[in-house]
């Protein structure tokens, strides 16, 4: 009985990545990406744009080697750990993340750095298990034909760092009016910090408490993967950040981020923009 029920699973199981993968999207085409639209936020009477969040994206590709060592140590510290090991997927951090969402009632993620890059890239930000599954399929193609470095390059240039900002080098110039290649250990453990939660952890929200807590907990956690030593923590903690002025003027600043997070949470990054 045991043994048919085992059967059983399995057979559902490849019937199941069979008809999801019949309709994938191309692998090939991962630079292709859904362009945002302009999203007005309007006061009560509905005449008044409190603010306008622009469709057309900040972005400049930069190679990796352009990139600190240390940016790209802290991001994978940040969001993957397991990089350098997995094939696209990590079956432990999707079961951890499913216990902490259960045990603790918390959304946590358990996506690699490269089902973030096939998220982004190349499907929608619908929350269903067809599009989930979609996601660890390509995922594992993406993995079989691009090399680490290669996805690596890919996500640097494609994550999203918050409203128009796509890419590490946008980001650095929007947030630091400096380069990537320039940016210090501190400055490269903000930049790790926002992917998880764009505008929750935005340099110009209404958290910057806990965007720093973070890049805290990225340094320290630097240090026990041997990236960096703990003198170099201490000193990037210690570390006065400067943020470029935003150039933008906002109307009511603090209730238009407390609405943008809230229309994030519920439409996802890519549809507010």
């Amino acid at each position: 009985g045991a043994i048919i029920g085992i059967l059983g699973a399995g057979i559902a199981g490849v019937a199941f990545v069979s008809w999801v993968s019949r309709d994938l999207p191309d692998p090939n085409k991962i630079i292709d990406r859904e362009i945002p639209l302009t999203t007005k936020m309007y006061d009560r009477t509905g005449k008044t744009v409190l603010y306008e969040i622009h469709g057309a994206e900040k972005r400049t590709a930069v190679n990796l080697s352009e990139i600190p060592k240390y940016a790209i140590h802290a991001t994978i510290t940040s969001e993957d750990r397991g990089f350098y090991e997995h094939r696209g997927f990590s079956i432990t951090g999707i079961i951890r993340s499913i216990l902490k969402n259960i045990l603790s009632n918390e959304k946590v993620g358990g996506s690699t750095i490269t089902q973030q890059l096939v998220k982004n890239a190349i499907l929608t930000s619908e929350k269903t298990y067809t599009r989930k599954a979609k996601e660890l399929i390509l995922a594992y193609q993406i993995e079989k034909k691009f090399s680490k470095d290669e996805i690596l390059k890919m996500y640097f240039n494609e994550i999203p760092y918050g409203s128009v900002v796509y890419g590490i080098e946008a980001a650095s110039q929007t947030f630091f009016g400096k380069s990537a290649k320039d940016i210090t250990l501190a400055e490269a453990a903000i930049l790790a910090a926002i992917p998880q939660a764009p505008t929750y952890y935005s340099p110009t929200g209404n958290h910057t408490d806990k965007l720093s807590d973070r890049k805290a907990w990225i340094l320290d956690n630097m240090v026990n993967l041997g990236y960096i030593t703990t003198e170099e923590a201490q000193t990037a903690k210690k570390e006065k950040i400067t943020y470029r002025k935003s150039l933008e003027n906002i109307i009511a600043p603090h209730f238009v981020m407390f609405i943008k997070e809230y229309l994030t949470e519920k439409y996802g990054e890519k549809t507010v923009g």
